[in-house]
């Protein structure tokens, strides 16, 4: 017994030193993870380690995608590494995929049964193999995972679970380490604006490709890009449109730039592009796309932007990364002396550098005027009315600019139409100002050209400008000019002028000042045009509103009266006159098809007047010209050959009064509905008006079709009634005296019972088709000359039910 005891404590003591060797080893591993080692280095440490501890035969260390559901492997030890690493596994495919999906650790001995496995590609098929599958979890974060395998050499037990599990949290801390490093070491070397490397990147990265072309006598080149006007850009627009501006830029080099080039923002406006293994041809090549790319982007609201590129080639110009960099930037600097928005190769003799002499003066200039136009962009962006935003952008100019008269156009349909001015045409020729006069198309004369061009007009005398067009009404005179548009885009929405008298009164540092504030006074302008469209399409939609209502109202008192054409003329005249609001509505109608037009109706005429209408005919050749598809105007005074047409007949027509006319259509026939209101002055129909006079007059039409069609269908109910009383009357004679007889007594009581017509004419017809069944009766019993029989009495008791059947298809 005791040498029993002694063996078992001597196993306890062994498991007990396995078991603390293996967690020593563990704790090394945890160690080197806080370490920060390199990452590969560090797997192929716990590789080796686990190697130890839990004896396997293949291993595969997997790492999560950053932003797609897939692993991919970083490691692989097994005769099919190459497969391996070649593959990737899905979430929720395969053993390895349930186990991430679930973030479950997995221990299955007989893994080449298991209904979840999956085969990798180029590995054998019908290996038996155990596998423990451990997700590597860190920080709730999934970052792998880690999977080993025994083939021969038997199953993994508890224990070897239980170490793989810790063995797996070692490799997530140093998965989850490793990511973050990157992540620490990409914000190093990138621009947080533009997402671009920075310009701690662009030097290390430059003098490893200028090591690299030494090396191997290849050659590299690099782009110095620079944007130009960029602080008028911003002081014009805000900065925030400007680091708009910069993204967008960004994105359009990434987006031009080969795989193998390095984009990189220096700071500021600059930006340069490491072009590996490239000559200066290819790279002027991929400048020149560059800028014409930029000339046809619309970075709105700034419209477009342009930037001077400086392009040197090393090992030619320089081997030294700063001075291979003062190259391209002399020769960027050549380009912006040379105009802007071009490229150039560095040459060491030609190189230039723009005039900076003024600038400091310009801007101190700029400093003091800008605290003023931060307030004034306040107070336009708080007004919605286009035409207060005009006169505040002219008062305002007073402050900052000595001028004779100050314009604000708006561009519309091609036109540019003043809303604001100040000052006074009356210096120049003593007429009050006229805005119709100052009216101009888009590319006509100082203002147009602005427009057109898109480019501020700085002009010393407009009597000497070859494109000056004079405003109709003014003298010739020396004054100076300058012209900045209004761009919201790539669109000009207005322009603003300014003048003085003299030659050469303004400079570049005014015309500066009136784009930064018609940068401001743009955004507001199209602001309050949207706004403004806005509020017209709510009125047009309340409007609208109105107008259905009005207009299923008067349907509905159309569809109350009585199916009489007299009755709906009138109800007609009566209705639309209260619904338009006029005086005076009269309905004009065809006779007949290419016949004379006659009134079918009136409403506000004197008795005088009437009397006229009754005998008023007008031909259909005289009413020909105002056949028309939509309402129109018009004044009566001018409907001479109508006017002269009446005097020949003796009728005279009022002198003169504001006619609005609605034309219809029916059966091959013309119709009018005609209102008319005293003139006022330039007193005239509103839109509204005519679209609900149009309304109104297609409701007369339906009701006047509709009006017209049921007299014709009494006409012939009334014809078939004749029909049926000539036939009874020819086949009995007493039934048909029979039958007046009780029609005249019925007629006779119900009119002095106060019966209304409607139901008077209905007691007349019943009355006179009462005895109508008789038509189908045998003659023999109908004629029969002495008392009938109880079978031939039974036959006659039915003749109700036969005119019952014989009127039934008579639809009155």
């Amino acid at each position: 017994m005791a040498i029993a005891d002694r063996a078992l404590g001597n196993d306890r003591d062994a498991l007990i030193e396995t078991r603390l060797e293996s967690y020593k080893r563990l704790a090394e591993i945890f160690h080197l993870v806080l370490s920060e080692q390199h990452l590969g280095d560090l797997l192929e440490r716990v590789a080796d380690t686990l190697s130890d501890l839990i004896p396997y035969d293949t291993l595969t260390i997997y790492q999560a995608h950053e932003t797609e559901p897939i692993l991919l492997p970083v490691l692989a030890r097994d005769q099919y590494a190459d497969e391996i690493m070649n593959d990737q596994v899905v979430a929720g495919e395969g053993l390895t995929g349930w186990a991430v999906e679930h973030r479950e650790p997995v221990w299955c001995n007989e893994a080449h049964l298991d209904a979840r496995m999956v085969q990798i590609p180029g590995t054998p098929s019908d290996e038996k193999e155990a596998v423990i599958i451990v997700p590597l979890v860190a920080r709730g974060a999934l970052h792998g995972a880690l999977n080993i395998y025994r083939l021969e050499s038997g199953p993994f037990d508890e224990e070897d679970f239980e170490l793989a599990k810790r063995f797996g949290d070692a490799v997530a801390l140093a998965l989850d380490n490793a990511r973050g490093r990157a992540q620490l070491e990409q914000l190093a070397h990138t621009d947080s604006l533009t997402g671009l490397y920075n310009h701690r990147f662009f030097y290390e990265r430059l003098r490893a490709e200028l090591t690299r072309a030494s090396r191997i006598h290849d050659s590299v080149t690099v782009l110095m890009l620079d944007i130009d006007d960029f602080k008028k850009l911003n002081d014009v627009y805000g900065h925030g449109v400007g680091d708009q501006a910069l993204v967008n830029i960004a994105e359009i080099l990434n987006d031009m730039v080969r795989a193998s080039d390095v984009v990189c923002r220096l700071g500021g406006e600059e930006f340069t592009i490491i072009m590996p293994s490239c000559g200066a041809g290819d790279a002027l090549g991929l400048a020149s796309r560059l800028t014409e790319r930029l000339s046809r982007t619309d970075f709105d609201p700034a419209g477009g932007v342009s930037m001077s590129v400086g392009v040197a080639q090393g090992p030619e110009h320089a081997m030294n990364p700063r001075e291979l960099v003062a190259c391209a930037e002399a020769a960027m600097m050549t380009a912006k002396a040379r105009g802007k928005n071009r490229v150039v190769l560095f040459e060491e003799d030609k190189t230039e550098r723009p005039d900076v002499t003024s600038t400091t003066s310009r801007d101190v200039r700029s400093i003091a005027h800008l605290k003023m136009l931060q307030s004034l962009a306040g107070k336009l962006n708080r007004l919605n009315d286009v035409q207060k935003i005009g006169m505040t952008i002219a008062n305002e100019l007073r402050t900052l600019i000595d001028y004779h008269n100050a314009r604000v156009y708006i561009e519309e349909d091609g036109k540019l139409v003043p809303i604001a001015f100040r000052g006074e045409l009356s210096a120049y020729q003593g007429e009050e100002w006229r805005s119709e006069n100052l009216v101009c198309e888009v590319g006509e004369g100082i203002t147009g050209r602005a427009a057109l061009t898109r480019t501020s007009l700085l002009i010393p005398n407009a009597l000497e400008c070859d494109f000056a067009e004079d405003v109709e009404g003014t003298d010739e005179i020396e004054e100076s000019m300058i012209a900045v548009p209004l761009s919201y885009g790539t669109r000009v929405i207005g322009v603003i002028v300014v003048s003085k008298l003299g030659v050469g009164q303004f400079d570049e540092d005014d015309v500066r000042l009136i784009e930064v504030l018609g940068g401001n006074a743009s955004v507001a302008l199209e602001n309050a045009r949207l706004y403004e469209a806005q509020k017209r399409d709510a009125e047009r939609a309340r409007e609208a509103a109105d107008i259905a209502e009005a207009l299923l109202d008067f349907s509905r008192t159309l569809a109350m009266t009585k199916a009489d054409f007299e009755e709906v003329a009138d109800a007609i005249v009566e209705q639309a006159g209260a619904i338009v609001g006029c005086d005076q509505i009269s309905l004009w109608l065809q006779k007949e098809e290419g016949g004379p037009v006659v009134p079918a109706g009136y409403c506000g005429f004197s008795d005088a007047q009437r009397e006229q209408l009754d005998r008023f005919e007008v031909p259909a050749e005289l009413m020909a010209q105002f056949i028309d598809p939509e309402p129109f105007v018009l004044r009566s005074k001018d409907l001479t050959e109508v006017k002269d047409y009446a005097a020949s007949m003796g009728l005279e027509l009022e002198n003169d009064r504001l006619v609005g006319v609605a034309p219809m259509s029916f059966d091959g026939r013309h119709g009018w509905l005609v209102v008319a209101v005293p003139v006022e002055g330039e007193k005239t129909f509103s839109e509204r008006e005519l679209r609900l006079l149009g309304g109104v007059a297609h409701q007369a039409q339906l009701a006047i079709s509709n009006a017209t069609r049921f007299d014709d269908l009494e006409d012939t109910f009334l014809a078939t009634v004749e029909a049926l009383a000539n036939a009874l009357e020819a086949k009995d004679e007493y039934t048909s005296s029979h039958a007046r007889w009780i029609t005249d007594m019925s007629l006779e009581v119900g009119q002095a019972l106060g019966i209304d017509d409607d139901r008077i004419k209905s007691l007349e017809l019943g009355a006179l088709f009462h005895d109508i069944g008789k038509i189908g009766i045998p003659h023999e019993i109908l004629l029969k000359p002495g008392p009938l029989t109880e079978e031939e009495w039974a036959v006659m008791r039915t003749h109700p039910e036969l005119g019952e059947r014989i009127l039934a298809p008579i639809v009155r």
